[in-house]
């Protein structure tokens, strides 16, 4: 059934919901890794080795959530 441009289903509405939140968190926590590069407290790769790790984790969660749903599809 395509998507007309109704109410968003609460399904759909929650992992937007989650989705958001875990970009939010992921800013956060890079803003604060860069802060602590840009200060000498932590060392530069660390900080430049997070977005690597970020996508990693993305790439996870979006293989996840497809094996997780595969039986709706069929």
């Amino acid at each position: 059934m395509p998507f007309t441009g109704g109410p968003i289903p609460l399904n759909l509405r929650g992992l937007l919901n989650k989705l958001l939140l875990l970009i939010g968190i992921l800013i956060i926590i890079y803003a604060i890794l860069w802060i602590l590069a840009i200060l000498h407290i932590i060392p530069v790769i660390i900080y430049s080795l997070f977005p690597q790790v970020v996508l990693l984790g993305i790439g996870i969660f979006i293989v996840y959530m497809a094996y997780k749903r595969k039986d709706k599809y069929y």
